[in-house]
């Protein structure tokens, strides 16, 4: 069977990895998702501007109908991060938007619930994603936007070989301030070149 053209995403895509399981959401993971939130409320709010929109279970079925329409589109490959040992959800990571038109590239985002943190986790989420994005959709290229203060994850995307192309001063507003965005990129030839 032939691989999807670049920028496709399947629907079905399940991606495997020595610890964990990621896979689209579905409306039964909702409650899940939502216990996953609450749990890491106050750290995400400091660093994702939609927390503050979510206020229940109902909340995150939308966002899961919202991700399976724009998987179907082609636009996005939204994963929920699920352990293998328990099945239990510890966060989410995507790529999100994928850009094909006139461009080959997506923005690689992801979090772990708190409790499930400093465990190599989010780093291995992020790497299965790379992998998934450079070999199966086929991308030219992955960037990531963080916030300079967050250590934990400009330490995975170093790890992962992404390098630090500049600053956004005042890029967005956050919880009625404005906050600086750190630009990280990767290109599928430097992957490759890693991954031989």
């Amino acid at each position: 069977m032939a691989d999807p053209k670049p920028g496709a995403a399947d629907a079905s895509a399940e991606i495997e990895t020595k610890r964990l399981s990621l896979r689209p959401l579905t409306p039964a993971d909702a409650p899940a998702l939502f216990e996953a939130l609450q749990a890491s409320r106050e750290p995400l709010r400091r660093r994702l501007s939609w927390v503050d929109d979510v206020h229940g279970v109902a909340d995150e079925e939308m966002f899961i109908l919202a991700a399976d329409e724009a998987r179907e589109r082609g636009t996005a490959q939204v994963c929920g991060v699920f352990e293998r040992a328990s099945g239990g959800l510890l966060g989410v990571a995507s790529l999100s938007p994928i850009e094909t038109a006139h461009a080959s590239k997506a923005e690689l985002e992801a979090w772990i619930r708190v409790d499930s943190q400093d465990k190599g986790f989010g780093a291995e989420a992020a790497r299965a994603l790379c992998e998934h994005a450079f070999h199966k959709l086929q991308l030219h290229r992955l960037y990531a936007r963080i916030d300079p203060a967050n250590r934990p994850s400009r330490k995975v995307l170093k790890r992962l070989h992404f390098r630090y192309e500049g600053t956004l001063r005042e890029d967005k507003k956050l919880n009625g301030r404005w906050v600086q965005q750190e630009c990280w990129g990767l290109l599928r030839s430097e992957w490759q070149k890693q991954h031989k």
